[in-house]
């Protein structure tokens, strides 16, 4: 058996280095706390460094509604040229603001050493303490060696709930007895793209983005032409005879990408495998080798049949494939559906979620606005019976019905924000979790720029929409 490396004591330990565990760990080092962020990759950022947009900092009302360290990585990208100035209004997703995958783990790495986290890359992992129902510790696992590290708090943004699970918190996954969620999906970038001769097709055919029944919303013309970037849904027409031609086997009705802020470079967000266990490394080992034949199959579609992508070459094909959702922990309160059907900004959020509600079912997607953002409460990243553990991102406590909303990237930022905040309070005041005042986390989040309420967006910021 191997000897185990002793990292020494932490105060706060955040698993996973994504969208929910970035601002997590900075949030903690800013506020005092001695703080590890673990990461299974070789770099920071997870899905957000795949090039997909980031989807609505601002709602669909125009207000900006994520603050804070997700908006403070947004200015800092602007400002070496990783992505447009501000976000972009989008018809479908309220705001995109599309970056450099690659610029961002640099800045998100520069972040973190800036706020004195200290980081462990390629580590998985590998079991968490747990004495009298309270985390004291983690194991980890690294090129052929074992580390543990005593903590006060972990916080879980692994997306699958896998601290949570190694804990023995309680936790969902679907449907109560359906344990099926959204498909999988493999992230690519395609190089030598012609968006003239795209915008030009599309000026002329605007039925390739007229959207099914099952979108609530609608594109523009206008929003194409006038964008400085824009993410499209379409070429159902090119996928029709592309099937019928026995050039297309990938299960969807019609494919999505987004213009990049390089130069003739767009992301796509078209592969789908149905079916996967997120949390079975042989149901994902076998997801990964199908969506990287459905790659090849998307590239060898956008050669043949799609206008402007004649030329196009693969530019760069995420670490991995994601999921849209996992486990779920349940904590001491839970995003139910009425959050989303009565647009509910209860007195004790600490994230403001302000995408649509999207779920992937079948070929297609189910895709309906949400009038105004909708708000995260603290409880529900609180787990219900293990103390000393905060869950972030999309494996907080919620229904799969909001989950739809709420698992975009900038709510996961804000949402990790709170997380790494809640933590270094806690340890603070040497105080249990569940007991936190809620009123001085909420205080402390806008002292610190985050945005909590849907009326706190300055003039400045609504300056940066549009």
């Amino acid at each position: 058996m191997m000897d185990s490396n002793d990292l020494g004591i932490y105060d706060v330990v955040v698993i996973g280095g994504g969208p929910g565990g970035l601002p997590a760990a900075i949030a903690a080092a800013r506020e005092g706390s001695k703080t590890l962020l673990v990461e299974r990759n070789g770099f920071l950022g997870g899905v957000a460094a795949t090039g997909l947009p980031l989807l609505a900092f601002y709602d669909r009302t125009g207000t900006q509604v994520v603050g804070g360290i997700g908006d403070e990585l947004v200015r800092r990208l602007g400002q070496v040229g990783a992505t447009f100035d501000g976000a972009i209004p989008c018809p479908i997703h309220n705001s995109i603001t599309p970056v450099n995958p690659f610029w961002l783990r640099i800045e998100a790495a520069k972040m973190c050493e800036e706020a004195g986290v200290d980081l462990l890359f390629s580590t998985e992992v590998l079991n968490v303490a747990v004495e009298d129902s309270r985390v004291t510790g983690v194991s980890l696992f690294s090129r052929g060696r074992n580390y543990t590290a005593r903590t006060k708090v972990l916080i879980d943004s692994t997306g699958d709930g896998t601290a949570a699970f190694l804990a023995g918190a309680e936790y969902e996954m679907g449907q109560g007895e359906d344990t099926r969620v959204q498909p999988v999906s493999l992230v690519f970038s395609l190089g030598d793209v012609d968006i003239d001769a795209v915008l030009d097709y599309i000026k002329s055919h605007p039925e390739t983005f007229a959207n099914p029944p099952t979108y609530g919303v609608h594109y523009t013309l206008d929003y194409f032409l006038d964008s400085r970037s824009f993410y499209f849904t379409g070429f159902e027409e090119f996928i029709t005879k592309a099937r019928e031609n026995g050039e297309f086997d990938v299960p969807r009705d019609r494919v999505i990408f987004a213009k990049q802020p390089n130069s003739n470079e767009v992301v796509v967000n078209a592969v789908r495998v149905s079916d996967v266990d997120p949390t079975d490394p042989v149901s994902m080992s076998k997801a990964e080798a199908v969506a990287h034949r459905q790659v090849a199959t998307l590239i060898n579609f956008f050669k043949k049949y799609c206008p402007g992508f004649e030329n196009c070459f693969l530019a760069n094909i995420a670490a991995g494939t994601y999921a849209r959702e996992s486990r779920r922990i349940v904590g001491i309160k839970t995003l139910e559906d009425n959050a989303v059907n009565e647009s509910l900004v209860p007195e004790d959020t600490i994230a403001l979620a302000g995408y649509n509600l999207d779920i992937h079912t079948g070929v297609g997607i189910v895709l309906q606005p949400s009038e105004h953002a909708i708000g995260v409460p603290y409880g529900c990243l609180v787990s219900k019976n293990i103390d000393g553990l905060l869950a972030s991102g999309r494996c907080i406590s919620a229904k799969p019905y909001p989950l739809g909303l709420i698992r975009a990237m900038s709510t996961c930022f804000a949402i990790g924000e709170a997380a790494g905040t809640a933590a270094a309070m806690s340890v603070r005041s040497n105080s249990k979790l569940s007991a936190l005042d809620v009123s001085e986390l909420r205080n402390l989040l806008a002292k610190n720029g985050a945005i909590i309420e849907t009326d706190q967006a300055s003039q400045t910021a609504v300056a940066r929409f549009g």
